[in-house]
């Protein structure tokens, strides 16, 4: 039997950021994901596997014109292949959250933790994350954060501040 630990820390990209063009930087960039993919096919990282699956369903049923009926935007592919790579990026010890197209072609995730107990944070396709929070009551907090290719410690303090 094999075991594998992973550390509990936000630094962990699954899916480091490649700048690489050349066909053996392609090549291991796929080996690379291939292998993490496989990985993640373990009970140690099924967690994230059915918010994967919901992110696709999300992305194929979104991507055209007006799909919510009322004008919405599509979800483009560049804004898809950044929400994975932010699920990926998600610290192992915090919760998935949920999927929520948005109509302006934004993905949002929204973790919701009851009354006053939210958070909201889109990507766009442009490494960037807007996000909405309350904090319990009266607390709020909004913003826009550079996605890197790691989560940002705005983002995880707010998700462990409302999480039970």
């Amino acid at each position: 039997m094999t075991t594998i630990a992973i550390q509990n820390r936000p630094a962990i990209r699954p899916y480091p950021y490649s700048t690489g063009s050349s066909d053996a930087s392609q090549s291991l960039q796929k080996l690379y994901e291939d292998t993490v993919a496989s990985l993640r096919k373990s009970v140690t990282w099924n967690y994230l596997g059915g918010v994967l699956v919901a992110l696709k369903e999300t992305y194929k049923e979104c991507s055209v014109d007006g799909w919510d009926g009322y004008g919405a935007l599509p979800i483009t592919q560049e804004t898809y292949d950044e929400a994975v790579r932010f699920l990926n990026a998600m610290p192992s010890w915090l919760p998935m959250p949920e999927i929520v197209p948005e109509p302006n072609g934004d993905i949002g995730f929204e973790w919701n933790f009851g009354k006053n107990r939210t958070l909201v944070a889109s990507v766009d396709g442009t490494n960037r994350i807007t996000y909405a929070s309350l904090l319990g009551t009266g607390n709020k907090s909004h913003g826009t954060e550079v996605f890197d290719g790691s989560i940002p410690q705005t983002l995880i303090s707010h998700i462990s501040r409302i999480c039970p």
